[in-house]
């Protein structure tokens, strides 16, 4: 009779529903994964095997298989919540012993390590002193230490510096040079000719002063006629002849170069005061030019520049100062002079008036700093002390980002390599799983890389409860690595993965079980009325 057949149903029909109940009540279970009841029949088999007729001897349960099948992911406002998107398992420490599970509901305790509701150990891969990402595993700790402060050291400037700006402070190029006399009117001797007066100054169309120029005065050997030129200014000189008593004013054409690069500049000379003695001895003319250099430089007078910006930098015991860039644009083509002011204070640069010298090739590229040829683009500052008994300092500023095109002043970028103290002000966790630490002066250092592990047959971990996975012989051992690498799953930061019970096809999979439990209870019910009836016959 059936009845051990039908009651085999039984076993395995409440089997079903037992594992379709834990799905059920675990369908709300962060990282639950969910399992199926496979069946396998019974027959009654001999060494030969079963024979063609056999009947079959029921039913048993062969496996519970659970399904590793992704689960849906919710966004949390906890970043260190973590779900795994793909394959693969968090790797944690429990007291010594490695455990695996899709759960990623993570705190920090009390020592900063990051730990599940069991006090296990999230693992991964650990980062040296610099940040580097090393192939240690280990408990992944937060460290929640200030971050050292570090003084700047370089400097890089992006500007333009306007080709159609005015000179501030205008130099004022020689146009006339003025005649005088110690004992009244200037006077020219024949016989002292050539007649040379003092030095003075000039200044030349690019505002620069030419010291050492004198007049030089010939007499002709006919009448009053004398020829005059400058000597000693460089470049070339015309001569102009007058007469004395007749001219009253003679032009001369000077090229401070000499070879054309600066504008020819007429002088005028009034001659119309001097006089003419004969017989040696009576010479009496001095000269001076008119003309100005460029305007000094003053911190406090915007005329005498024509831009500035700043920054702050920082000390080596992370104090804050301001720097501050001055440029204003000089008498000589593409050439400009910038002036660094730490605190307010100039730090003086390789120029004699406290500057440093940018020269630009006409097409609007840096080609010269102080004269050297670029590149390099950068030079080092004279070193300073900032005070408050931090370390001496001293700025590399590159330049390597500086034009001189026309439309204007513009600052593009401004970059230094120094920060303050800075306290942890959050954690970041991308989806390779490294996290970084952010602190409050803008840095961040990169802490550890969570590890994941994956397996030739999840199917074969041991199940330990509490969400958790154990290495078994039929799982194979664990194959660790980083996220996103080989087979392994992305990190999702503040997100839980939910459980992949699908409550539709449960409740589903519930009637029939239920069906097949009424089933086999009615096959016993059918057995016992034949058996019934076998035992009635008369």
């Amino acid at each position: 009779m059936p009845f051990r057949t039908a009651l085999s149903g039984l076993n395995a029909s409440s089997a079903e529903l037992r594992v379709i109940g834990n799905n059920v009540a675990n369908a709300g279970t962060t990282g639950f994964k969910k399992s199926r009841v496979q069946f396998a029949d019974i027959f009654a088999s001999a060494n030969l095997g079963a024979s063609a007729n056999a009947i079959g001897s029921g039913v048993r349960v062969a496996d519970i298989a659970q399904q590793f099948s992704q689960g849906n992911i919710a966004f949390t406002d906890n970043n260190l919540d973590l779900a795994i998107s793909g394959q693969g398992f968090f790797r944690l420490n429990d007291n010594g012993t490695t455990v695996y599970s899709r759960a990623g509901a993570f705190g920090v305790d009390r020592n900063g390590y990051l730990v599940n509701s069991q006090d296990q150990r999230l693992t991964g891969f650990l980062a040296d002193s610099a940040g580097n990402i090393t192939g240690a595993l280990g408990d992944i700790q937060l460290d929640t230490s200030d971050i050292a402060p570090r003084a700047t050291t370089t400097v890089d400037l992006g500007l333009n510096l306007d080709a159609s700006a005015d000179i501030p402070a205008a130099p004022v190029t020689t146009s006339a040079i003025n005649l005088g006399a110690a004992g009244g009117s200037p006077v020219l001797d024949t016989g002292d000719s050539p007649v040379t007066t003092g030095a003075f100054d000039m200044v030349d169309t690019y505002g620069q002063k030419v010291a050492g120029a004198q007049l030089q005065f010939t007499y002709t050997g006919t009448g009053n006629d004398w020829d005059v030129t400058i000597v000693g200014a460089g470049g070339t000189m015309s001569t102009a002849t007058f007469t004395v008593g007749t001219t009253s004013t003679v032009t001369l054409n000077w090229d401070p170069d000499g070879a054309g690069s600066q504008q020819t500049t007429p002088i005028t000379i009034d001659v119309s005061t001097v006089g003419q003695a004969t017989g040696g001895g009576n010479t009496d003319v001095t000269a001076s030019a008119n003309g100005a250099v460029q305007g000094v430089f003053d911190i406090a007078d915007a005329s005498t520049y024509n831009n500035s910006t700043s920054l702050t930098v920082y000390d080596s015991q992370g104090a804050a100062h301001l720097a501050t860039f001055y440029y204003r644009k000089t008498g000589i083509p593409n050439q400009w002079e910038t002036y660094f002011y730490f605190d307010g204070n100039r730090v003086d640069g390789a120029q004699a008036n406290g500057s440093d010298l940018l020269e630009f090739s006409p097409d609007g590229k840096l080609s010269a700093i102080n004269g050297v040829a670029t590149p390099p683009s950068y030079f080092t500052t004279a070193t300073f002390n900032p005070g408050g008994g931090a370390a001496t300092m001293s700025l590399t500023m590159d330049y390597s980002s500086v034009n001189q095109f026309g439309g204007g002043f513009n600052v593009n970028s401004l970059r230094q390599d120094g920060y303050a103290t800075g306290r942890l002000s959050g954690i970041d966790i991308d989806d390779t799983g490294v996290i970084l630490a952010r602190f409050t002066n803008g840095q961040s250092r990169t802490l550890a890389q969570i590890a994941l592990a994956n397996f030739s047959n999840p199917q074969g971990l041991t199940q330990l409860g509490d969400l958790n996975w154990a290495e078994s012989y039929d799982s194979g051992a664990a194959l660790v690595g980083a996220p996103g690498t080989s087979s392994l799953g992305l990190i999702e930061s503040g997100a839980l993965e939910g459980s992949n019970v699908d409550l539709t096809e449960q409740l589903v999979n519930m009637i029939t079980a239920q069906r097949n439990f009424q089933a086999n209870a009615q096959v016993i019910s059918t057995a016992d009325t034949i058996t019934q009836s076998i035992i009635n016959i008369r």
